[in-house]
């Protein structure tokens, strides 16, 4: 019988507790994580171009899970990682348009850690939200050196960003950084090592390479074209920041060896989706789009099993490894389970785990919407379509027909789940505002959750349309409302007339004097969840049409109400 695991991790293991006299310190965990970089983008995974050695060696000291899952966008497959849970119980199921937050109530593995004694720091991508409570410092993590949005570049990023040389949001203030990302991200990284090899810790590394647009990294751009092999601009931008990681990872994986950190630290190198071979399908549900590189190395266990796994595995099973190995208990039910018998030497699972994979790729969520239910043997898509992957690993023959047992058990592992969620406007993300931890949140329009929703900066000389944020107002008092085309970082006029707010049934509207940059407001809030709206009137000589949104807003309290 098929069998849908939600598991609590329960028993603590080979971890002592701190204090105690002869007390073994505490696991490290070093978890990198690469973006939208394809299963085959890889020397050991049969690439015939990409360079990797750093990367093959590691994947031959440790288990390389071959069989290993992911949903196939970037926020839900993070949110997916770091919390050990299905991401649809998060409310995320898109990178963009309000459900690309991890929803407050979530605990991510960065708590976990954090109130066991370990210092967390993450380096590079986020994408879980970019207001408060969402941003990383609020969820765990004590160092955090990040980017906006889910690339370099985009909308809620630092402004013309790229690459080379970009400003990092560094514990809550902007810095610059000099050099190319991938370089920059591990030298943090391994700053944040340096500082903290005294102590258990949990470092977090998580480059915006290989997101698209592709821009190539100059030395490992050289090393490649040296080589004599002709490859398109775009190829030769991928494969440099490829084997830039590569070498990024030696850096890191030689410190650890060189601080004597490496036999009590548990790495872990994956990728959140992607796979940018020529497709067979067009479906979302397919293995293709699922399927990324994982591996994983503590030298107590893989030294002597190092090995390929073909067991079914996903990003839900990273926290509940981590916590296992670390003997911290979590305080939420996970939809994963630790792989740790699997690095002490298991080929298999003793039975027949399964996994759902989901995400429906709009702001609706809907029953089986590019899901799939998965175990060792089948999948079944979409409550239609089961494939056989031991006889047709291609997916090309629905043999749903032959096999109406092995499509009840699955699509009844797939109704537990959904009806497991919790009411869709229950999970919506609100920005929270006038919370003492946070005097002042940008709002950016990635994240209004009515009305389009714009991505990247690219976007934004053509852009006009206009949106709504979810926002709650932690304190009654007077709040300041800047509105802003362009954010502060690069100021730009707004090219209207005059500009109008909404909060709730609060309203406002003044004219403007032209060339103004921002229109600013002051309303008398209560406290409460409200919808909020701003609209701009084009002057003469816009080009727009009609009334846009401001696709930025930063909002401060100034003041308390009469009597508090």
């Amino acid at each position: 019988m098929i069998r849908f695991l939600s598991l609590f991790i329960l028993a603590p293991l080979g971890c002592l507790v701190p204090g105690i006299q002869g007390a073994a310190p505490k696991p490290n965990v070093l978890l990198i994580l690469t973006d939208n970089q394809s299963y085959f983008e890889l020397g050991c995974h049969g690439h015939p171009h990409v360079k990797t050695p750093r990367i093959d060696a590691f994947a031959r000291e440790g288990v390389d899970f071959v069989n290993f899952h992911a949903p196939p966008f970037c926020s839900p497959s993070r949110a997916a990682m770091l919390t050990g849970r299905y991401a649809m119980r998060a409310g995320i199921h898109n990178t963009i348009g309000g459900v690309s937050i991890l929803h407050r109530d979530e605990k991510t593995i960065g708590d976990h850690l954090q109130k066991a004694g370990y210092r967390t720091g993450v380096l590079g991508k986020w994408h879980l939200g970019y207001s408060y409570p969402y941003l990383p410092q609020w969820r765990g993590f004590d160092e955090v050196f990040v980017h906006g949005g889910g690339g370099i570049g985009q909308l809620e990023d630092y402004f013309g960003n790229s690459h080379l040389d970009a400003t990092f949001l560094h514990n809550g203030e902007f810095e610059a950084s000099k050099g190319f990302s991938t370089d920059v991200l591990f030298g943090q990284a391994m700053k944040f090592i340096e500082e903290n090899r005294e102590q258990p810790f949990f470092c977090y590394v998580t480059t915006p390479a290989t997101h698209r647009p592709w821009q190539a990294h100059p030395e490992a751009a050289k090393r490649i074209e040296a080589r004599g092999e002709e490859h398109s601009r775009n190829d030769l931008a991928l494969y440099s920041m490829i084997e830039n990681i590569d070498e990024n990872v030696g850096r890191i994986l030689d410190q650890l060896d060189q601080l004597d950190l490496a036999e009590r630290t548990l790495v872990i190198l994956a990728t959140d989706q992607g796979t940018r071979r020529q497709r067979v399908h067009q479906d979302l549900a397919y293995d293709e789009y699922h399927q990324v590189f994982c591996m994983m190395r503590y030298p107590e266990f893989t030294d002597k099993n190092a090995h390929r796994s073909t067991a079914l595995c996903g990003m839900v099973d990273v926290t509940p490894t981590i916590l296992d190995l670390c003997g911290v208990p979590p305080e939420t039910e996970l939809d994963g389970r630790s792989l740790l018998p699997l690095l002490r030497g298991e080929k298999r699972w003793s039975d027949d785990r399964s996994l759902i994979v989901q995400c429906p790729r709009g702001r609706e969520r809907a029953r089986w919407a590019n899901a799939t239910v998965k175990t060792q043997r089948w999948r079944y898509l979409e409550g239609a379509k089961l494939f056989d992957m031991d006889k047709d690993p291609g997916q090309k023959e629905d043999v749903a027909a032959a096999h109406p047992e092995v499509v009840a058990q699955l699509g009844e592992i797939y109704d537990r789940f959904w009806t497991s969620l919790p009411p869709a406007e229950q999970l919506r993300s609100y920005h929270l505002l006038g919370h003492e931890e946070a005097p002042e949140v940008r709002l950016n329009a990635m994240d209004w959750y009515l009305g389009q929703s714009p991505w990247h900066q690219l976007h934004m000389p053509k852009f006009s349309g206009n949106g709504t944020w979810p926002v709650e107002v932690a304190r009654a008092g007077r709040y300041r409302f800047e509105l802003r085309y362009h954010p502060r970082e690069a100021p730009r006029a707004l090219g209207a007339a005059a500009a109008s707010i909404k909060v709730g049934e609060q309203s406002a509207k003044t004219a403007l004097e032209k060339g103004a940059e921002s229109a600013v407001f002051e309303l008398d809030l209560k406290e409460g969840r409200y919808d909020l709206d701003t609209a701009l009137t084009p002057d003469e000589g816009s080009r727009h049409e009609n009334p846009w949104g401001a696709l930025f807003v930063y909002v401060r309290r100034v003041e308390s109400q009469a009597g508090e």
